[in-house]
């Protein structure tokens, strides 16, 4: 297998991908002088991947939290000892982390870089842990689990996303919760292991001040055992969409009443196309509420929001959203304003050509700006890349996009869209 070298006009050096005869997909981004190297190595498994069809036809569902208590585990070593130190004694630094839709391993170092990234294999391709340990294992997550049900702004995301998707594994923490941990044990794990954990699922993206052909060769050298399996995954992701919860609320130890509005998107996204239609949705809500709109400026001025005010957008294939979070004096009006105006965008004040090249200019600034730090390159790659379409595709895309494919793209999300909001109150 070669690399493949793909050019960019902004960009100074090539990037590198291509798949091994295993299936995993390897993508080498070189950074002439950088001191810092980082390395990703990235899995198809997330939180929502409870409930799947096995390539044999056998429907299996699982507890919540497999994913993140499975992202835990895989850093204990065969003599029960932490991953974590065998890096640090190399002089790099590991993390790890889990999405709705994805798993990801990492690590940085400004020294060794070999034995760094043969470890970031290694631990994706063996367990070690026990039942004796995963038991252990329950209380520190439970505690994690805890930790962020302390936190307002966790559990108005939570809150708002169990309006739009009721009793699905996207309305639960990614971490699970205090009785799904309960019911994980060694088995599921490595059920689950074996079923997602395998090359033709997993992308390893390494950046830095790099030789290629050298890191190619080290790579191939860790993966010539590691065959994998190749036979195709049959992974019920849809998430199912049950009735809407329009309006919710609780009580809890807040200065300022939280809001949380959610757009559950109905409408189908074309395979591919999920960038696309994330940067469209984008720069739609940014015209109507982001900070350069009349809107914000007005709701802001007369103190009905303040910059807590934020917008996230998901979009997969199975499932899309956008959820808009602020702290507000005024909760209930604040919410049907903006609601309206989401609706209603068609003709609005703020969706302009001016606003919309105004908008253009500053996401390409500060994306290119972006990429001259290696942890943004690594951690929004594997965040936003398909087969067909990378973020070094979006400089291109910036340029070229017109409003009216953004507006086709709202009008699209919008007419279909369902709507809630959740509102934590001080108690």
């Amino acid at each position: 297998m070669k690399l493949i070298e793909k050019t960019y006009p902004y960009l100074n050096t090539p990037i590198y991908q291509g798949r091994l005869e295993n299936g995993l997909r390897i993508v080498l981004i070189p950074k002439k002088d950088f001191h810092e190297t980082y390395a990703i190595m990235t899995v198809e498994f997330g939180s929502v991947d409870n409930e799947l069809t096995t390539s044999d036809n056998r429907k299996r569902i699982y507890p919540v939290g497999v994913a993140h208590f499975l992202e835990h585990k895989l850093f204990e070593t065969a003599d029960s000892g932490d991953m974590l130190h065998e890096f640090a004694v190399y002089g790099a630094n590991a993390n790890a982390y889990t999405s709705f839709n994805q798993t990801s391993y990492l690590f940085s170092t400004t020294g060794e870089l070999r034995r760094p990234l043969e470890l970031l294999q290694k631990m994706v391709r063996e367990v070690h842990f026990t039942e004796e340990s995963v038991e252990r294992e329950k209380e520190i997550i439970v505690q994690e689990i805890e930790m962020y049900a302390d936190d307002s702004d966790h559990r108005l995301y939570l809150g708002i996303l169990k309006g739009l998707y009721p009793n699905t594994s996207l309305a639960e923490d990614i971490a699970g919760t205090r009785d799904s941990i309960q019911e994980i044990s060694a088995t599921t794990l490595r059920e689950n292991f074996q079923q997602f954990y395998r090359p033709n699922a997993m992308t390893l993206v390494v950046t830095g001040d790099i030789d290629i052909h050298e890191v190619f060769g080290w790579i191939c050298d860790d993966q010539a055992e590691n065959q994998g399996i190749q036979e195709e995954r049959q992974i019920a992701t849809q998430v199912v969409k049950g009735a809407v919860s329009e309006h919710g609320k609780e009580y809890w130890e807040v200065g300022l009443p939280k809001l949380a509005i959610g757009l559950r998107g109905n409408d189908v996204i074309p395979k591919g196309k999920e960038q696309y239609y994330q940067i469209c949705l984008s720069f739609l809500l940014s015209m109507l509420i982001g900070r350069t709109s009349k809107r914000y400026q007005t709701l802001y001025e007369t103190n009905k929001i303040d910059h807590s005010l934020s917008v996230h957008i998901e979009v997969q294939q199975g499932y899309h959203f956008v959820v808009v979070t602020g702290d507000t004096a005024e909760p209930i009006t604040v919410s049907s304003q903006l609601r309206k105006a989401f609706l209603n965008f068609d003709g609005d004040e703020d969706v302009t050509q001016e606003h919309f090249q105004i908008l253009k200019n500053e996401m390409y600034g500060e994306f290119i700006n972006g990429l001259n730090s290696s942890e943004f390159t690594v951690g929004y790659f594997v965040n936003h890349f398909s087969e067909t379409e990378s973020i070094f595709d979006i400089p291109e895309l910036l340029i070229s996009l017109k409003l009216e494919e953004v507006l086709d793209i709202g009008r699209q999300f919008m007419s279909q869209c369902d709507v809630a909001d959740f509102i934590i109150f001080p108690k």
